[in-house]
């Protein structure tokens, strides 16, 4: 009768055991994962953008001069904000450029600014006084609101920085080499070279807004 007793008492822990441990792994599977929520931030920075082009072809060149002033990049826009928009550490930033509209100085359009590739620095860009140097990337140029994606302009870019890690005092340059276009719109003119550049020089910012 003992050893009844006893072997009935034994099975019953076990089985209280084997419970408490079922249990103990219901509680975890019902236990919920808490990763922290990604913040997003975004980096703004002030530019005032200047025009500056180069036109060897004597024969022509006040011709050209004027189609270029008349259809000057983002619309001849003075004023400009660079966002740097990050949404996590571990995904990459995202670049915009906000062209404010010269009409009413506030309004502005927006642009992505889609990395298409490095590209080597062309000879024509020797005709500029400065701003030679590595890093020089083709951007495309994505309307913010566009619906199908596809790039206005395309642009070789090259950011010269006092401070590699910042960009005060920074200068954005925007170049394009239009030779082979105004070639073929003149056929018949001895043109050498085209180039036109936007550059874009640090007013303020830099501050890291949180989102």
């Amino acid at each position: 009768m003992k050893y009844f007793v006893k072997k009935s008492v034994l099975l019953l822990l076990v089985v209280l055991a084997f419970c408490a441990c079922d249990n103990s792994n219901d509680n975890n599977d019902n236990d919920e994962v808490i990763l922290p929520k990604p913040q997003s931030s975004k980096t703004v920075v002030n530019y005032t953008g200047e025009v500056e082009f180069v036109v060897d072809a004597p024969q022509i060149r006040e011709d050209i001069e004027q189609d270029l002033k008349a259809n000057p990049p983002f619309g001849g826009s003075k004023k400009y904000q660079f966002v740097i928009k990050k949404y996590s550490r571990l995904l990459p930033a995202s670049f915009m450029l906000y062209a404010v509209n010269p009409e009413d100085d506030k309004s502005a359009d927006g642009y992505i600014l889609d990395i298409a590739g490095k590209v080597e620095y062309k000879d024509n860009y020797r005709l500029f006084p400065t701003a030679s140097g590595q890093g020089w990337y083709k951007e495309n140029i994505v309307p913010v609101d566009t619906k199908d994606g596809k790039p206005v302009a395309t642009y070789d870019v090259f950011i010269k920085q006092n401070i590699p890690s910042s960009t005060v005092g920074s200068k954005m340059y925007f170049c394009e080499d239009l030779t082979e276009k105004y070639r073929q719109k003149f056929p018949n003119e001895d043109i050498h070279a085209v180039v036109r550049r936007l550059v874009l020089s640090y007013v303020s910012g830099g501050d890291n807004i949180k989102e």
